[in-house]
């Protein structure tokens, strides 16, 4: 019977590291390869470009067709943390508790894996190429365990070879934090900077849909990234 065991868990092994895997993989290199995409697309963090550059951060968050409006900057200029400054709330200097969730956002550093066996090309027109993936699980810290049941897109434009947005759409219903989600949809245009080799976004749309108390409560979360 162990030795039946221990067939069965090699077995499993094999299966993750199947030639289909492997398969899947590059066809998505080889489909970059043949539009002259780099592979930087793939990279999953490609807003941390933003901090090569001064820039400004206007975040608006609307629940109940009200909105709350946040001015950031950040500066990388300063030798010392902290780089980001909050700068308003709805216009007015931010209160302890905001000034506080803003440290701790900011002060939180992730580095999110692409499972390389979902990786897929979902449509491959000439015009236009499409590549899907989702995030390693074993990558995900607690706080954002939720992310592995999501779907991400990336839109290429194949006549230009440039990535031109990502969009991520939930799988199921989430679970984050205390909040049921039944709804996330992700929105983020990028732009090229030629003169660097970098992309960094230009705006991103999150959209949610809390279940609460048998009701549905819509979130927005919209962002501007400016550079300086």
């Amino acid at each position: 019977m162990k030795n039946k065991s221990m067939n069965k868990t090699f077995f499993a092994a094999l299966l993750l590291f199947s030639p289909a895997a492997f398969a899947q993989k590059a066809t998505v290199l080889q489909s970059l390869k043949k539009y002259n995409v780099s592979e930087e697309v793939l990279n999953t963090n490609l807003r941390a470009n933003l901090e090569k550059y001064s820039h400004e951060v206007q975040r608006t968050v609307t629940v109940n067709d009200k909105d709350k409006v946040y001015i950031s900057t950040f500066d990388p200029k300063k030798q010392d943390p902290p780089q980001w400054t909050l700068v308003s709330v709805n216009g007015k200097s931010p209160s302890g508790s905001e000034q506080k969730a803003f440290t701790k956002e900011h002060d939180t550093r992730t580095d999110f894996k692409i499972d390389e066996n979902s990786l897929k090309v979902a449509k491959d027109d000439g015009s236009q190429l499409e590549i899907t993936y989702q995030y390693d699980p074993t990558s995900l810290d607690k706080e954002h365990g939720f992310l592995k049941d999501c779907l991400y897109t990336l839109h290429i434009n194949a006549k230009t070879g440039k990535l031109e947005k990502m969009t991520e759409v939930n799988l199921k219903d989430l679970r984050i934090k205390i909040l049921k989600v039944t709804k996330m949809t992700t929105l983020v245009n990028y732009r090229y900077i030629e003169q660097d080799k970098v992309y960094v976004p230009t705006d991103s749309n999150i959209e949610l849909v809390i279940r609460m108390l048998g009701n549905e409560l819509p979130m927005i979360t919209s962002e501007k990234y400016t550079i300086k």
